[in-house]
């Protein structure tokens, strides 16, 4: 696998991104290197040259697509949210406005922290960390993906959905689904129900009343 085959940098040092997540069945003492080969054969398979004409149709590389991939697969919560997502992610670049995606913050802690995953509240610190990472005080897509996007992830990528959104925010509810918006105002109204959402439930995440 060279990652510079999908237009990644030339000093691209590992293959975040290209580790296709599924199940993997391996005979006991199995080296980790086949499960890596079995993860770079599968995602081969699925990560197809339709894939890399629709990132030439967005105006990405295959790398970048599969960069907003892993963005979405770290950012959603529910199916119907990824097409809707990535929708934000390039409408903010159409825009030259910064992503704001705090799945790329939490990545960038994970780097520092030397930890694989940090599932704290980000601090106001956290949020203006110093790393290209900081999608918030970064214009354009982080460097390299920041998670191994699945199949559903790497579609909605490739295929955005067609609406205007520029933010989104938790739903109130606490069941999943994200709530987007147009605006600043929009999304300042939806951030402050969910807040409110928060405060009700004792500063804990709201839990979905929802049969």
């Amino acid at each position: 696998m060279d990652p510079r085959r999908y237009g990644a940098p030339a000093d691209t040092g590992d293959l975040e991104g290209f580790l296709f997540p599924a199940t993997y069945e391996l005979k006991a003492g199995a080296p980790a290197a086949q499960l890596v080969d079995d993860q770079v054969v599968a995602f081969r398979e699925r990560f197809t040259s339709d894939d890399a004409r629709r990132a030439r149709a967005l105006r990405v590389t295959p790398y970048q697509l599969l960069t907003v991939a892993s963005m979405i697969e770290r950012e959603a919560k529910t199916p119907a949210d990824r097409p809707k997502i990535a929708a934000v992610i390039y409408n903010r670049l159409r825009d030259g406005v910064p992503l704001g995606i705090d799945a790329t913050i939490y990545y960038a802690v994970e780097q520092q922290k030397g930890i694989a995953t940090y599932t704290g509240e980000l601090t106001r610190s956290q949020l203006r960390i110093a790393s290209p990472y900081n999608t918030r005080t970064h214009k354009g897509l982080p460097p390299t993906p920041i998670a191994n996007p699945g199949a559903e992830s790497i579609e909605a990528a490739a295929h955005p959905a067609h609406v205007p959104y520029l933010y989104y925010v938790a739903g109130a509810d606490g069941c999943g689904e994200s709530v987007f918006s147009r605006t600043a105002a929009e999304f300042e109204k939806n951030a402050a129900a969910y807040a409110a959402a928060v405060k009700r439930n004792g500063g804990k995440p709201p839990v979905c009343k929802k049969k």
